[in-house]
């Protein structure tokens, strides 16, 4: 993946993926020069907030004022995970390049309406991938299958509301669009997109690898019980058999949010 500016809102935008409110924000450079967990509405310091890299087991937490170390040894990039009781739930990619400098991340109360999907990482696909794959030095899950199925109840949402997905992060994607942006070392060959349905309906298709991507769900589509589907792409030139893209997701959920500037198809 192509190094991060400095100062950046995590969300990468493909076909279908609305932009949206981050859950997060990261500043690169910490004016203490110390990592720090704030509340991303008051920069206030939230102390006993649980940061993990799962992929490596590693656990910290935040002092009294917010700050933490992170002496964390990573090969490839992978998520990392800040949990604090009334916050949601935030996930980051990051690398060595990443953890050398200092993080201030600001992270959002919890709404009644926010309803969390998953828990942890999940890794889609069949466990054949290439070490030129985006990400593959940090595959250590074994694949639960090339699709996820959740079920979620319908969300109360006003009429200038809108219901949405957010998935905190993905990384592992093999799609031309990663590709092109750098995301892995293939060098002829690239996967289809992983696809998003809601009750049987595509809602967006995933093409690059990142953090807090935003789905913006049509209501009429949603009922009292409903099924969201993530399925991973397939290798577009493999013909002799059906070679699933790996990729891990982490962090997904549902929201509901003020409508604002998404962009409509």
């Amino acid at each position: 993946m192509r190094k991060v500016l400095l100062v950046i809102y995590f969300c990468f935008v493909s076909q279908f993926v609305f932009a949206g409110v981050i859950s997060g924000k990261v500043d690169r450079y910490d004016t203490n020069y110390q990592n720090k967990i704030v509340d991303s509405k008051t920069q206030k310091g939230l102390s006993n907030a649980k940061i993990t890299i799962p992929e490596i087991h590693y656990t910290t937490y935040s002092d009294k004022d917010g700050t933490f170390q992170l002496n964390a040894d990573i090969s490839d990039k992978t998520v990392l995970f800040v949990e604090k009781e009334g916050y949601k739930v935030f996930s980051l990619t990051v690398d060595n390049s990443v953890l050398k400098n200092p993080l201030k991340l600001g992270i959002e109360q919890t709404s009644p309406f926010d309803m969390q999907i998953t828990d942890g990482v999940i890794h889609l696909g069949d466990n054949l991938f290439s070490d030129n794959s985006a990400n593959s030095g940090d595959f250590r899950l074994n694949a639960k299958g090339h699709y996820l199925s959740q079920t979620f109840k319908r969300p109360s949402a006003g009429a200038n509301q809108d219901v949405v997905i957010k998935i905190g992060t993905i990384i592992g994607l093999d799609t031309k669009k990663a590709k092109q942006f750098g995301q892995n070392r293939i060098a002829k060959v690239y996967s289809s997109p992983a696809e998003v349905f809601v009750n049987g309906h595509k809602v967006a298709i995933l093409e690059v690898n990142g953090d807090n991507h935003t789905i913006v769900v049509n209501k009429s589509i949603l009922k009292d019980s409903n099924e969201l589907v993530i399925k991973t792409g397939r290798n577009l030139f493999q013909t002799e058999y059906v070679d699933y893209d790996d990729i891990e997701l982490a962090n997904i959920r549902i929201e509901v949010q003020e409508k604002t500037y998404y962009a409509r198809h």
